[in-house]
């Protein structure tokens, strides 16, 4: 009798460590449709720690975590700007982005919550970027070359931010691995 209740508390275990983990994805996924996926992974992991007394997640692995985020912050608003600058763009053009890219979140937001803010800041930021080179040169083939760039380094800033939130992933569950705590 006690091997199938060994065998099922084992059971139970991995599930919630299985939900748990698919949460934790989930939730870097946010990062996808312009939310906070990485706070939200930040404000999960502090979850743990406040259930489990801080024993797997410690409050300075927190702390390395909210430096991540910040991090990953700072990473998607000056990536796209400094990748679309190296590749050639004006002040026009990297102001373009800049501009574009909110105003389009903000009218993509507006448009279809959520899912029109990731949209809208990619088509802003190419639009912008178009737009401001366009201004500057006069030529339209030159334009939107900048504005695929802009796009291009929107979708680079993304994908690291969404590398930076994976690593944190990682070492949660590292730290939360049923039978290491």
């Amino acid at each position: 009798m006690d091997g199938v209740l060994g065998f099922l508390q084992g059971l139970g275990e991995w599930t919630l460590f299985s939900l748990w983990a698919l949460l934790l994805v989930c939730a870097s996924l946010l990062t996808w449709l312009g939310l906070g996926g990485n706070v939200v992974i930040c404000a999960l992991a502090l979850i743990w720690g406040l259930a489990t007394g801080f024993t797997a997640i410690t409050w300075p692995l927190l702390g390395l975590f909210a430096a991540m985020t910040v991090v990953g912050e700072v990473i998607e608003s000056l990536l796209g700007l400094v990748y679309v600058a190296k590749k050639g763009a004006t002040r026009y053009g990297v102001t373009g982005v800049f501009v574009g890219g909110l105003v389009g979140a903000a009218a993509g937001n507006g448009a279809i919550p959520v899912v029109g803010a990731l949209v809208g800041s990619f088509l802003g930021a190419f639009a912008g970027a178009v737009i401001g080179e366009y201004y500057r040169e006069r030529r339209l083939e030159p334009s939107m070359r900048i504005g695929w760039h802009a796009f291009a380094g929107k979708m680079l800033a993304i994908l690291v931010k969404h590398a930076i939130g994976l690593g944190m992933i990682w070492m949660i569950l590292r730290r939360t691995w049923p039978g290491e705590g």
